[in-house]
């Protein structure tokens, strides 16, 4: 996988270096994700018993991120 651009324009890729761009960012927002809803769920499970309005504000807070990249993404349940 390539994990970067290449030097040289998009234009003069090679079809296999494209696709090779297109599967690297498709993996990247999903991981993105994955960790935005790691970081949700493990705050929020030590939070269970007791929250400040500070924990309060902060998980809205990463509930709001978790919102924002999966409709930037465009990104489903069912697709992950």
């Amino acid at each position: 996988m390539i994990t970067k651009y290449p030097d040289k324009k998009l234009s003069k890729c090679s079809k296999q270096e494209l696709i090779l761009l297109l599967q690297g960012k498709i993996e990247n927002q999903e991981k993105l994700i994955k960790r935005i809803e790691k970081a949700y769920s493990s705050q929020s499970s030590m939070l269970i018993d007791f929250q400040s309005p500070y924990d309060q504000g902060f998980l809205d807070g990463m509930e709001a991120v978790e919102n924002v990249v999966k409709n930037f993404y465009h990104y489903e349940e069912d697709e992950g």
